[in-house]
């Protein structure tokens, strides 16, 4: 049976990743998928990797142009949106001390202004009991060394979540609002330039996660998958830690 059979699901940073893992198991539940990025390329190659379900737009999620013109086209191609995925973001901070003003700004952008925007500006489209998905971190309750800048913006998701779950808006639409927050996930982004950088991470994470191991996209996914259907029906303004343990043990 299929989870999410003619679902309409919006997913932002949708061309790689933990996006492009929730994309392809989203349309393999039955979900119709609009998967959203900035590279036109990957995007193009996300959407044939996943098929006919998948329509890939180009849009830039952390300003209130670009998420005006991505709602507009989802609205003139499906009138609704029955999953929200808000999952765009950026992870990489200069050291504390070199950190500017322009960086700052960027990062609060992508990471807290963006999902904001695309929740308020994507409510008319909700249908009810539409599910809404933002992703955090595991950051957000144990900080990370060296990089409060990230630790902060995932906070303010997390907050952000619990907080529009219990809007009058929200509630009277039927809506669902949780966040997931995933821990040490291998990306294309976890690849470092040289092959000693790997190792030492690769052991820094073993010595770290409980679990000895990095977590994958896929299983990020499985559990984005699940805030989506109604196996979560019963849960709103939660977090759901795919961590292998860190942030619990």
């Amino acid at each position: 049976m299929h989870t999410l059979k003619d679902k309409v699901a919006l997913i932002t940073g949708g061309s790689s990743g933990i996006g492009l893992a929730t994309a392809r198991l989203m349309a393999e539940e039955g979900a119709h998928v609009v998967i959203v990025g900035r590279d036109e390329q990957k995007l193009e190659a996300a959407a044939n990797e996943i098929g006919h379900a998948a329509i890939p737009i180009r849009a830039d999620a952390s300003s209130i142009s670009g998420i005006n013109a991505l709602i507009a086209k989802v609205k003139e191609t499906y009138g609704r949106i029955d999953v929200l995925f808000a999952n765009a973001g950026m992870s990489d901070c200069p050291p504390i001390l070199e950190t500017d003003e322009p960086f700052f700004d960027e990062i609060m952008d992508i990471n807290v202004k963006g999902v904001f925007f695309l929740f308020t500006k994507a409510f008319p489209l909700l249908a009810a009991n539409a599910s809404v998905i933002f992703t955090s971190s595991v950051a957000h309750n144990k900080g990370r060394p060296g990089d409060p800048l990230y630790s902060m913006t995932k906070a303010a998701v997390r907050s952000l979540g619990r907080t529009l779950a219990m809007d009058e808006d929200v509630l009277a639409k039927k809506v669902r609002v949780n966040t997931v927050s995933p821990g040490t996930i291998q990306t294309p982004l976890t690849k470092q330039d040289t092959s000693e950088m790997d190792e030492m991470i690769n052991n820094y994470v073993a010595a770290t996660v409980p679990m000895q191991r990095w977590g994958q996209a896929n299983e990020v996914a499985k559990a984005v998958v699940f805030l989506a259907s109604d196996n979560s029906s019963y849960m709103t303004g939660s977090d759901l830690l795919v961590d292998g343990g860190l942030a619990q043990i």
